[in-house]
Protein backbone atom coordinates (compact mmCIF):
# COMPACT_ATOMS: atom_id res chain seq x y z
CA UNK A 1 0.00 0.00 0.00
CA UNK A 2 1.15 3.44 -0.82
CA UNK A 3 1.95 6.24 1.68
CA UNK A 4 1.11 9.29 -0.10
CA UNK A 5 -2.32 11.38 0.01
CA UNK A 6 -2.63 13.32 -3.27
CA UNK A 7 -4.72 16.26 -3.12
CA UNK A 8 -6.72 18.02 -6.15
CA UNK A 9 -7.43 21.73 -4.96
CA UNK A 10 -7.30 23.19 -8.50
CA UNK A 11 -9.16 22.58 -11.70
CA UNK A 12 -7.49 19.84 -13.12
CA UNK A 13 -7.80 16.42 -15.45
CA UNK A 14 -7.19 13.08 -13.71
CA UNK A 15 -6.59 10.28 -15.78
CA UNK A 16 -4.51 7.32 -16.54
CA UNK A 17 -1.25 6.25 -18.01
CA UNK A 18 0.65 3.36 -17.26
CA UNK A 19 0.10 2.13 -13.83
CA UNK A 20 0.27 5.98 -12.90
CA UNK A 21 -2.67 8.91 -12.07
CA UNK A 22 -1.76 11.62 -14.40
CA UNK A 23 -2.71 14.64 -13.34
CA UNK A 24 -3.33 18.02 -15.89
CA UNK A 25 -3.72 21.34 -14.80
CA UNK A 26 -3.43 24.68 -17.48
CA UNK A 27 0.02 25.10 -15.79
CA UNK A 28 1.42 21.39 -16.17
CA UNK A 29 1.15 17.66 -16.14
CA UNK A 30 2.36 15.58 -13.25
CA UNK A 31 2.51 11.70 -12.88
CA UNK A 32 2.46 9.98 -10.01
CA UNK A 33 3.09 6.32 -10.00
CA UNK A 34 0.24 3.99 -8.26
CA UNK A 35 2.73 2.23 -5.47
CA UNK A 36 3.07 5.38 -3.82
CA UNK A 37 -0.70 6.65 -3.07
CA UNK A 38 -3.15 5.67 -0.45
CA UNK A 39 -5.43 8.00 -1.14
CA UNK A 40 -6.68 10.66 -3.71
CA UNK A 41 -9.12 13.86 -2.00
CA UNK A 42 -10.29 15.94 -4.88
CA UNK A 43 -11.22 18.62 -3.21
CA UNK A 44 -12.34 20.71 -5.82
CA UNK A 45 -15.77 20.32 -8.28
CA UNK A 46 -13.65 22.23 -10.90
CA UNK A 47 -11.71 18.36 -11.52
CA UNK A 48 -12.68 15.69 -13.93
CA UNK A 49 -11.93 11.95 -13.59
CA UNK A 50 -11.74 9.38 -16.63
CA UNK A 51 -13.96 6.31 -16.28
CA UNK A 52 -10.85 4.46 -16.71
CA UNK A 53 -8.48 6.04 -14.23
CA UNK A 54 -11.59 5.21 -11.70
CA UNK A 55 -11.58 1.13 -12.70
CA UNK A 56 -7.50 1.06 -12.40
CA UNK A 57 -7.80 2.90 -9.39
CA UNK A 58 -10.72 0.22 -8.12
CA UNK A 59 -8.44 -2.37 -9.15
CA UNK A 60 -5.61 -1.08 -6.85
CA UNK A 61 -7.66 -0.32 -3.57
CA UNK A 62 -6.70 3.34 -3.98
CA UNK A 63 -9.41 5.20 -1.78
CA UNK A 64 -10.86 8.30 -3.36
CA UNK A 65 -13.17 11.18 -1.57
CA UNK A 66 -14.56 13.60 -3.41
CA UNK A 67 -15.25 16.91 -1.59
CA UNK A 68 -18.78 19.57 -1.95
CA UNK A 69 -18.58 23.16 -2.46
CA UNK A 70 -17.64 23.65 1.38
CA UNK A 71 -14.52 21.23 0.57
CA UNK A 72 -16.24 18.66 2.64
CA UNK A 73 -16.43 14.66 1.64
CA UNK A 74 -19.29 14.19 0.14
CA UNK A 75 -18.66 11.01 -1.14
CA UNK A 76 -16.13 8.48 -1.63
CA UNK A 77 -14.94 5.46 -4.18
CA UNK A 78 -15.66 1.96 -2.75
CA UNK A 79 -15.22 -0.83 -5.00
CA UNK A 80 -17.33 -4.10 -4.21
CA UNK A 81 -14.61 -6.66 -3.07
CA UNK A 82 -11.44 -4.67 -2.17
CA UNK A 83 -12.61 -2.47 1.24
CA UNK A 84 -11.36 -5.14 3.60
CA UNK A 85 -9.45 -2.84 5.74
CA UNK A 86 -12.16 0.23 5.75
CA UNK A 87 -14.61 -2.91 7.06
CA UNK A 88 -11.84 -3.52 9.81
CA UNK A 89 -11.20 0.20 10.68
CA UNK A 90 -15.04 0.50 11.05
CA UNK A 91 -15.22 -2.07 13.02
CA UNK A 92 -12.02 -1.78 15.44
CA UNK A 93 -14.29 2.05 15.59
CA UNK A 94 -17.29 0.45 16.80
CA UNK A 95 -15.57 -1.17 19.63
CA UNK A 96 -13.35 1.27 20.80
CA UNK A 97 -13.62 1.17 25.09
CA UNK A 98 -14.97 3.85 26.48
CA UNK A 99 -12.39 4.69 29.13
CA UNK A 100 -9.67 4.90 26.24
CA UNK A 101 -12.23 7.56 24.75
CA UNK A 102 -12.74 9.11 27.94
CA UNK A 103 -8.87 9.32 28.95
CA UNK A 104 -8.39 10.52 24.80
CA UNK A 105 -11.32 13.54 25.64
CA UNK A 106 -9.36 14.71 28.77
CA UNK A 107 -6.16 15.27 27.00
CA UNK A 108 -7.96 16.75 23.96
CA UNK A 109 -9.62 19.18 25.99
CA UNK A 110 -6.41 20.01 28.07
CA UNK A 111 -3.99 20.27 25.26
CA UNK A 112 -6.89 22.89 23.65
CA UNK A 113 -6.59 25.08 26.71
CA UNK A 114 -3.02 25.03 27.12
CA UNK A 115 -3.33 26.18 23.30
CA UNK A 116 -6.14 28.83 24.10
CA UNK A 117 -3.83 29.86 27.41
CA UNK A 118 -1.08 30.75 24.36
CA UNK A 119 -3.09 32.45 22.48
CA UNK A 120 -3.79 34.92 25.69
CA UNK A 121 -0.42 35.10 26.67
CA UNK A 122 0.71 36.01 22.93
CA UNK A 123 -1.77 38.59 23.05
CA UNK A 124 -0.31 40.23 26.48
CA UNK A 125 -3.57 38.88 28.26
CA UNK A 126 -3.44 37.73 31.74
CA UNK A 127 -4.00 33.85 31.91
CA UNK A 128 -5.06 33.25 35.47
CA UNK A 129 -8.70 33.00 35.12
CA UNK A 130 -7.63 30.09 32.46
CA UNK A 131 -5.10 28.42 35.24
CA UNK A 132 -7.54 28.58 37.93
CA UNK A 133 -10.10 26.70 35.85
CA UNK A 134 -7.86 24.03 34.90
CA UNK A 135 -7.07 23.04 38.12
CA UNK A 136 -10.41 21.36 38.13
CA UNK A 137 -10.39 19.61 35.03
CA UNK A 138 -11.50 15.90 35.78
CA UNK A 139 -11.63 12.84 33.95
CA UNK A 140 -13.59 13.14 30.43
CA UNK A 141 -14.05 16.81 31.57
CA UNK A 142 -16.75 15.92 33.38
CA UNK A 143 -17.24 19.20 34.99
CA UNK A 144 -17.09 20.35 31.93
CA UNK A 145 -14.34 22.92 32.64
CA UNK A 146 -13.81 23.53 28.86
CA UNK A 147 -17.27 25.42 28.33
CA UNK A 148 -16.41 27.37 31.31
CA UNK A 149 -13.00 28.24 30.57
CA UNK A 150 -14.65 29.13 26.21
CA UNK A 151 -17.26 31.56 28.01
CA UNK A 152 -14.46 33.55 30.00
CA UNK A 153 -11.77 33.20 27.20
CA UNK A 154 -13.82 34.78 24.04
CA UNK A 155 -14.21 37.37 26.39
CA UNK A 156 -11.21 38.27 27.51
CA UNK A 157 -9.65 38.05 23.73
CA UNK A 158 -12.24 39.76 22.03
CA UNK A 159 -14.03 42.21 24.63
CA UNK A 160 -16.57 41.76 27.63
CA UNK A 161 -19.45 42.39 24.90
CA UNK A 162 -18.60 39.75 22.46
CA UNK A 163 -20.69 36.57 22.47
CA UNK A 164 -20.24 33.68 20.27
CA UNK A 165 -24.22 33.45 19.37
CA UNK A 166 -24.29 37.47 18.10
CA UNK A 167 -23.90 37.84 13.75
CA UNK A 168 -20.65 39.86 14.18
CA UNK A 169 -17.27 40.37 11.61
CA UNK A 170 -15.26 38.37 14.23
CA UNK A 171 -17.86 35.11 14.64
CA UNK A 172 -17.58 34.96 10.59
CA UNK A 173 -13.98 35.26 10.83
CA UNK A 174 -13.77 32.53 13.71
CA UNK A 175 -16.25 30.54 11.99
CA UNK A 176 -14.77 30.83 8.38
CA UNK A 177 -11.75 29.70 9.93
CA UNK A 178 -13.28 26.82 12.12
CA UNK A 179 -14.89 25.34 8.88
CA UNK A 180 -11.29 24.93 7.11
CA UNK A 181 -10.31 23.10 10.10
CA UNK A 182 -13.32 20.77 10.08
CA UNK A 183 -13.16 20.27 6.31
CA UNK A 184 -9.57 19.13 6.68
CA UNK A 185 -9.75 17.24 9.83
CA UNK A 186 -12.70 15.19 8.09
CA UNK A 187 -10.36 14.43 4.73
CA UNK A 188 -7.78 13.02 7.20
CA UNK A 189 -9.99 11.01 8.97
CA UNK A 190 -11.71 9.83 6.28
CA UNK A 191 -8.72 9.09 4.40
CA UNK A 192 -7.40 6.48 7.21
CA UNK A 193 -10.61 4.62 6.47
CA UNK A 194 -12.83 5.41 9.61
CA UNK A 195 -16.38 7.21 9.90
CA UNK A 196 -16.44 11.17 11.37
CA UNK A 197 -19.98 10.53 12.35
CA UNK A 198 -19.05 8.23 15.61
CA UNK A 199 -17.18 10.36 17.85
CA UNK A 200 -15.43 10.06 21.11
CA UNK A 201 -17.31 12.66 22.63
CA UNK A 202 -19.31 14.67 20.74
CA UNK A 203 -22.68 12.03 19.76
CA UNK A 204 -25.46 14.80 18.01
CA UNK A 205 -27.44 12.66 15.22
CA UNK A 206 -27.09 16.07 13.60
CA UNK A 207 -23.68 15.86 13.26
CA UNK A 208 -21.93 14.11 10.67
CA UNK A 209 -18.72 15.12 11.71
CA UNK A 210 -18.90 14.02 15.44
CA UNK A 211 -15.21 12.37 15.81
CA UNK A 212 -13.79 15.17 13.48
CA UNK A 213 -15.50 18.07 16.14
CA UNK A 214 -13.32 16.14 18.52
CA UNK A 215 -10.04 15.31 17.14
CA UNK A 216 -9.75 19.26 15.98
CA UNK A 217 -10.12 20.96 19.17
CA UNK A 218 -6.45 21.62 19.89
CA UNK A 219 -6.05 23.16 16.54
CA UNK A 220 -9.04 25.66 16.83
CA UNK A 221 -6.71 28.40 18.88
CA UNK A 222 -4.80 28.73 16.02
CA UNK A 223 -7.73 30.54 13.94
CA UNK A 224 -8.50 32.63 17.51
CA UNK A 225 -5.06 33.56 17.40
CA UNK A 226 -5.21 34.49 13.65
CA UNK A 227 -8.50 36.38 14.23
CA UNK A 228 -7.31 38.24 17.28
CA UNK A 229 -4.16 39.54 15.06
CA UNK A 230 -6.43 40.09 11.90
CA UNK A 231 -9.83 41.66 14.08
CA UNK A 232 -9.64 45.10 12.68
CA UNK A 233 -9.68 43.85 8.75
CA UNK A 234 -12.44 43.78 6.88
CA UNK A 235 -13.66 40.06 6.10
CA UNK A 236 -12.80 40.04 2.82
CA UNK A 237 -11.15 37.48 0.75
CA UNK A 238 -7.96 38.50 1.59
CA UNK A 239 -8.88 37.34 4.86
CA UNK A 240 -10.63 34.37 3.75
CA UNK A 241 -7.48 33.36 2.24
CA UNK A 242 -5.60 34.48 5.39
CA UNK A 243 -7.51 31.65 7.25
CA UNK A 244 -7.21 29.03 4.55
CA UNK A 245 -3.44 29.79 5.03
CA UNK A 246 -3.44 28.65 8.78
CA UNK A 247 -3.43 25.15 7.38
CA UNK A 248 0.52 26.24 6.23
CA UNK A 249 1.05 27.34 9.34
CA UNK A 250 4.21 26.07 11.12
CA UNK A 251 3.54 24.50 14.53
CA UNK A 252 4.99 21.69 16.86
CA UNK A 253 3.67 18.39 17.65
CA UNK A 254 5.93 16.87 20.36
CA UNK A 255 9.51 18.14 19.35
CA UNK A 256 8.98 18.48 15.90
CA UNK A 257 8.20 21.59 13.44
CA UNK A 258 5.23 20.43 11.20
CA UNK A 259 3.02 22.61 8.77
CA UNK A 260 -0.58 22.73 10.56
CA UNK A 261 -2.08 20.68 8.34
CA UNK A 262 0.75 17.41 8.39
CA UNK A 263 0.81 17.91 12.26
CA UNK A 264 -3.07 17.88 11.89
CA UNK A 265 -2.64 14.50 9.85
CA UNK A 266 -0.08 12.66 12.18
CA UNK A 267 -2.02 14.08 15.33
CA UNK A 268 -5.05 11.99 14.13
CA UNK A 269 -2.91 8.94 13.11
CA UNK A 270 -1.63 9.02 16.38
CA UNK A 271 -5.21 9.42 17.93
CA UNK A 272 -6.67 6.40 16.11
CA UNK A 273 -3.88 5.01 16.99
CA UNK A 274 -4.30 5.11 20.67
CA UNK A 275 -8.07 4.39 20.18
CA UNK A 276 -7.50 1.05 18.30
CA UNK A 277 -4.76 0.02 21.08
CA UNK A 278 -6.34 0.61 23.86
CA UNK A 279 -4.02 3.90 25.41
CA UNK A 280 -0.75 1.73 23.83
CA UNK A 281 0.21 4.59 21.35
CA UNK A 282 2.02 8.05 23.19
CA UNK A 283 -0.18 11.35 21.94
CA UNK A 284 2.01 14.33 22.13
CA UNK A 285 0.90 17.79 22.52
CA UNK A 286 0.14 20.14 19.96
CA UNK A 287 1.24 23.46 20.41
CA UNK A 288 2.11 26.99 18.77
CA UNK A 289 6.07 26.69 17.39
CA UNK A 290 7.59 29.48 19.42
CA UNK A 291 7.41 27.26 22.53
CA UNK A 292 9.27 24.99 22.06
Amino acid sequence: MGWRTIYITQKAKLSYKANHLLIQTNMDIKQIPFHQINCIIIATTQSVITGYLISKLVTENIKVIFCAEDHNPCAELNGYYNNIQRNQNIENQVSWSLPTKQDLWTRVVKNKLQNQRSVLVRADLSPSFLDNEYRFIQENDSSNREAVIARKYFLALFNENFSRGKDTKINAMLNYGYTILLSATNQEIIAQGYLTQLGIHHHSLKNCFNLSSDLMEPFRPFVDDKVFQKSDYNFDEYMKLELVDILNQEISYGSKTFILKNALSQYIRDCISYLDSNQEVEIKKVGFKDEE
